[in-house]
């Protein structure tokens, strides 16, 4: 089990970086390790108290596969004369299966810093790259909500065989929309083949939305499809997930507005499930699933695989502000998501 504590300090000299860890699933609650990064406190060059590495972690999901951890508050220092400008661009590391530094393995050895810290906020010079990322066996990618005074943007990085692809999401001075804030990758979404990196936007038009993107020609990420929130301040897109819900090999998409609500049926937090048309979504769900006032229902979403050994991917959500805490297990079948959770945590 991989672990961020984006808080925590370092052992040694108490600075605040924030950490990842391996946690066997064991009994014991003292064979935690703490992944092997070296990080050195220059503060006239690079600020890394307060970076929160662990607020995205991430793993390859294959047998020996790598590990991702990202910072998303890591700042990088420039001085014009006496006077210093701070760039919050972000960071991500990949360290092996065993949480240490190969060098010689490129995904290590790679910098993924994929912001110039010498632009300023109109472009990415505040990114915050790494406030969400993640894996596949050839592709790690990152979203970056801070980029192009907050449109946000998002990278991927394709390896085939020994070449780099990298593409990303062009300014579209389009501000305060956050893009970048979640994101998945996977094949079978828009086609069969082909990656679709799917992101969410939980400020576009105040409604939020999500943005389906694939890589031209051009090396730049296109928008192929937008479905838009449903109401104001919802935060629609600020968690989503990738499934395939009913088993026709096409993957569904679960989306998470957990700031959702509607006052007089006491209604905290939305989750919405748009089921894949064989390369297509409605603008609209096939099912809506919420939760109690002040729930925050919807807060986080995940595809947790088969639970119930039944054919079908599950999914799971959170509820942060109820009561201490809930986690709700939803099953599928044939016909999609059911609207019923079968377990609450």
């Amino acid at each position: 089990l991989l672990v961020g504590a984006p808080r925590d300090a370092e052992p040694v000299n108490g600075t605040r970086t924030g950490a990842v860890y391996a946690c066997p699933l064991t009994a014991s609650t003292r064979d935690c390790q703490r992944l092997d990064i070296e990080l050195k406190d220059e503060p006239d060059k690079a600020i890394i108290d307060d970076m929160w590495l662990g607020v995205t972690v991430a793993s390859q999901r294959q047998p020996a596969g790598r590990v991702l951890a990202c910072a998303h508050r890591y700042t990088k220092v420039l001085w014009s004369g006496s006077e210093d400008q701070r760039r919050m661009v972000g960071r991500c590391y990949v360290r092996g299966n065993d949480l240490r530094l190969d060098l010689s393995d490129e995904w290590q050895t790679y910098h993924h810093e994929m912001c110039n810290a010498n632009t300023d906020t109109d472009e990415t010079g505040m990114c915050q790259m790494g406030t969400s990322a993640g894996f596949t066996a050839n592709i790690i990618y990152f979203g970056a909500p801070g980029a192009y005074n907050w449109q946000g943007t998002d990278y991927m990085l394709q390896r085939e065989m020994w070449d780099l692809y990298d593409f990303s999401y062009p300014n579209k001075r389009n501000g305060n929309t956050y893009i970048g804030y979640t994101a998945e990758v996977g094949k079978a979404v828009l086609q069969q083949d082909a990656v679709t990196m799917v992101t969410g936007a939980p400020r576009y038009q105040h409604t939020g939305a999500v943005y389906l993107l694939s890589h031209s020609p051009q090396q730049s990420l296109r928008r192929n499809l937008l479905l838009p929130g449903p109401q104001v301040g919802s935060y629609f897109g600020s968690a989503i997930a990738l499934a395939d819900l009913n088993s026709d090999g096409w993957q569904d998409l679960v989306v998470g507005a957990p700031y959702y609500f509607e006052r007089k049926q006491e209604v905290g937090g939305a989750v919405y499930v748009y089921m894949n048309e064989v390369g297509d979504f409605q603008l609209h769900p096939s099912l809506v699933l919420t939760g109690p006032s002040y729930s925050g229902f919807g807060f986080a979403v995940a595809s947790i695989g088969d639970v119930n050994q039944d054919g079908f991917q599950d999914i799971a959500v959170g509820a942060p502000f109820e009561g201490h805490g809930k986690v709700y297990i939803y099953h599928s079948s044939a016909e999609g998501l059911q609207d019923k959770p079968r377990q609450v945590m």
